[in-house]
């Protein structure tokens, strides 16, 4: 949590940006085989090999389905249902591959619709969207299998759609990147969200699949509220619900190659060329952390690192990227504190790899291949009392997370 008032406005849509009650009702299951890894890592339980270990993931798209409906009602191109399906694979394999998996990874979609809303062709469109990346993400060297899925239809329970699915993968126990070691002297190199990547087709809004639900709500109009009663809950206090001042077709402020909608529905980037550079070309050794900066943004890797530490770590992030033009004006339209904005958006970059200092130029070559920005971002000190610390140190303030 933060020093300041944190994610209100956020719980109060029914959401959570931390999810602490989350994290306390599954405190006390088995961390795993490598209790400080990103992903939970399980022995081989199918073949038994001691050698081996599986890493079963599950995610999903999240209330950004709700708005590529309202995109999609407002008649904005059906080819936006397929970014959702990226949005979907991207929360599972780059997670996954943050503990070191480049695959196989076999894959299985969920969806649960209402079906008096979307109709066939719209899960058509979904599940192409995952065999599309599959099929790019092969041409790197990244195999991916769909597995088959179950659309469900739920609507006394889903307002409009669900898109998620569920990946596993099998590696040797000693590739794993373990998060558990990074520790004070190490270096934080941070990973750009935004521009294209040598493999996307457009550039991205750096936005991912989490915050959603404040994004469409603290942005677009009041005007959605009462055409689209089925695109939110009817819990939430009126005033929270599509508070902003822009339509989906609006120009983004400080970025006009984006609509207001094309940079909210921007498909999450996946990294895996990325790490998978990273993987080849900077020694396994050095690689002590790669994290995943979506649920939590800036303050997420305070979950891990000092393994066997009395005390905590702090991670001080003190030379961020500038923000991009979307997060401004989330800022802007409504409400958000500087602590919220950091502890739900990823604010410019959305995976940082930690090494030592003499690792830092391999990493920065591996994404200037790739034509993804990266900087350091920070460094990570000693605690002298237990427990981490995210220090982020901006022209806005300095804000603690623990």
């Amino acid at each position: 949590m933060s020093d300041l008032r944190h994610d209100s406005r956020y719980r109060a849509r029914g959401v959570s940006a931390s999810k602490a009650d989350v994290h306390a009702a599954i405190a006390k299951q088995d961390a795993g085989l490598f209790p400080g890894a990103f992903c939970k890592i399980m022995p081989d339980l199918l073949s038994g090999d001691a050698k081996q270990c599986l890493i079963m993931h599950a995610d999903g798209a999240g209330t950004k389905s709700s708005l590529a409906y309202l995109a999609w009602r407002e008649g904005f191109p059906p080819e936006l249902w397929a970014g959702l399906a990226q949005d979907s694979l991207v929360m599972n394999i780059d997670d996954c591959a943050c503990v070191g998996s480049l695959g196989p990874f076999l894959i299985s979609n969920t969806i649960g619709r209402n079906a008096l809303r979307i109709p066939g062709e719209v899960i058509g469109l979904i599940v192409d969207g995952y065999q599309k990346l599959c099929d790019q993400l092969g041409r790197y060297g990244i195999p991916c299998h769909l597995a088959g899925g179950e659309t469900a239809d739920l609507g006394d329970l889903v307002r409009t759609i669900d898109i998620s699915s569920t990946v596993i993968a099998r590696m040797p126990r000693d590739r794993v990147i373990d998060a558990g070691k990074m520790a004070p002297g190490d270096v934080i190199v941070g990973f750009s969200s935004t521009g294209q990547a040598a493999w996307e087709s457009t550039p991205n809004s750096g936005i991912g699949a989490n915050g959603l639900t404040s994004a469409r709500h603290e942005l677009l109009g009041a005007d959605y509220r009462a055409r689209f009663p089925e695109t939110f809950a009817p819990e939430i206090d009126p005033e929270l619900v599509y508070s902003g001042p822009f339509k989906l077709n609006d120009a983004l402020p400080g970025d006009p190659r984006f609509t207001v909608a094309s940079a909210l529905l921007s498909p999450t980037r996946t990294y895996l060329p990325l790490i998978k550079r990273l993987l080849e070309t900077v020694p396994r050794i050095d690689l002590h952390g790669l994290i995943h900066c979506s649920g939590g943004g800036q303050s997420k890797i305070v979950r891990f690192g000092g393994r066997g530490r009395k005390n905590g770590l702090r991670f001080v992030k003190d030379a961020l990227f500038a923000i991009p033009p979307l997060f401004e004006a989330l800022r802007q339209a409504l409400g958000l504190t500087w602590a919220e904005m950091y502890s739900v958006y990823n604010m410019g970059h959305r995976l940082e790899v930690v090494v030592p200092a003499n690792a830092v130029d391999l990493c920065l070559a591996a994404s200037r291949d790739c034509q993804i920005e990266a900087q350091v971002v920070g460094r990570i000190e000693s605690r002298d009392v237990p427990g981490n610390e995210v220090v982020v140190k901006t022209r806005h303030g300095e804000f603690k997370y623990w």
